[in-house]
């Protein structure tokens, strides 16, 4: 139930909330109907949960980030974040994309910290709160080297400090490891994993790697094709973090056939 101020009555809020949300692009010519994108979207991510999202090439994925981050608006529902409804997202909500972004003028350090200069911190103590997590972010030591000197790994690791440093309560990541090789990709789940499991943050990540949703994810939403609707929530009752070995626990293995089942597939682990 909403109340009168916007927020969300009765129950704790989470920390993102969408309801019964549908997203349509105008017609693109004269007598065309508007393009419906996203249809009845509702999912909800409490503080400290990961729930990635999987589903067909141009079922809506990145529109609902897009939306939840306020680079959009949907056309009917609602995002809310913390309990208030139809918030001001926009800078509120950290967004991480498949390509890492960086700025090739800056550092590593003068890139990662960006947002919290954005936010309008002194350049010192930005300087101070992102050196302080290069270390834990692999990243001890390249303080001082462009992006250009990095491999992709390591540039997506510049993102993800990037995108965490400014303490939003949601994260979205929207492929962050699709261009990366399968041992480079590989290892960064696992770092994500560690890092992430110290977080108290909303993550939501969208992938077309089926293994991959169920390495990171708490609980993992399956969506039709366009228009995209939750078709599927699965929740994934294995210990986090995981290792990669977990893909031959039988437990795993049936997850993976429930998603791959609901997909419609019958082999293969990317979409």
């Amino acid at each position: 139930m909403i109340g009168a101020d916007n927020r969300i009555d009765g129950v704790t809020p989470s920390r993102l909330e969408v309801r019964e949300m549908a997203r349509s692009f105008p017609a693109e010519r004269r007598g065309e109907a508007p393009g419906e994108v996203l249809r009845d979207i509702s999912l909800s991510v409490r503080a400290g949960e990961f729930v990635a999202i999987v589903g067909p090439s141009g079922c809506g994925k990145s529109t609902l980030l897009n939306v939840i981050a306020g680079l959009q608006e949907p056309t009917s529902g609602y995002v809310a974040l913390d309990g208030e409804r139809n918030a001001r997202r926009l800078g509120l909500v950290a967004y991480m994309h498949q390509r890492d972004l960086l700025l090739p003028w800056r550092t590593v350090l003068e890139n990662a910290r960006l947002g919290l200069e954005l936010q309008g911190m002194p350049l010192n103590e930005a300087n101070r709160r992102a050196g302080d997590l290069t270390a834990r972010f692999g990243l001890g030591g390249v303080e001082q080297a462009y992006p250009w000197r990095l491999s992709g790994g390591m540039r997506q690791r510049v993102a993800l400090l990037r995108a965490t440093l400014p303490d939003q309560g949601v994260l979205l990541l929207d492929e962050p490891f699709g261009a990366l090789d399968a041992i480079t990709r590989a290892d960064l789940q696992q770092w994500l994993a560690d890092v992430l499991d110290r977080e108290d943050k909303a993550v939501v990540l969208v992938t077309h790697d089926v293994e991959e949703a169920l390495l990171l994810a708490d609980r993992v939403l399956v969506m039709s094709s366009s228009p995209g609707r939750i078709i599927e929530n699965i929740t994934v009752d294995l210990p986090r973090p995981r290792s990669s070995e977990v893909v031959t626990d039988s437990r795993f293995v049936e997850l993976k056939r429930r998603l791959l089942a609901a997909l419609g597939l019958h082999r293969g682990a990317a979409l």
